[in-house]
């Protein structure tokens, strides 16, 4: 598989989702996730808190992610799109969040992620061949030539 960035926005890629008939028109399966990633906090983000909350604290990301594949073959290419936003440190004491990946819809994903273009976004593919990308390539074409038409929402 050939992984490659894919210079279109975040936000162009999911508002053309968003339109049902181009999903059937084009056949394609969507389908959105969004996880937590609990990461150290880093010493400069920890000043300013007490020594007993700095040795429990922590620092959260949401991850969302949005895949996108033909229908008729979805091994054949992916396109994704990726969100990243870290919402913070936390405590254990804090309110939880849901383990492992949690499946969201396509609305869900660009209300919580790419409408009010929260955290680092980027766009991507993978292709399993020339044929594959040519394929994926129809698709980005369409999503760009249509870039002018998002103001219709």
């Amino acid at each position: 598989m050939e992984t490659f960035a894919v210079d279109l926005a975040p936000n162009q890629v999911v508002r053309w989702l968003l339109d049902e008939g181009r999903l059937h028109a084009f056949d394609l399966l969507v389908s959105a996730t969004r996880s937590y990633q609990v990461n150290v906090l880093s010493p400069e983000d920890r000043a300013g808190f007490n020594e007993d909350e700095k040795e429990d604290l922590s620092e959260v990301s949401e991850i969302g992610i949005l895949e996108v594949r033909p229908r008729d073959n979805p091994h054949r290419w992916r396109l994704r799109v990726r969100v990243a936003d870290d919402i913070g440190p936390r405590v254990p004491e804090d309110e939880p969040f849901p383990e492992g990946e949690e499946e969201i819809d396509l609305p869900t994903f660009y209300e919580e992620f790419i409408r009010d273009n929260r955290g680092i976004a980027e766009v991507s593919a993978e292709v399993e061949g020339p044929a594959a990308k040519g394929s994926l390539n129809r698709i980005l074409t369409a999503m760009l030539t249509d870039r002018h038409k998002a103001g219709k929402r």
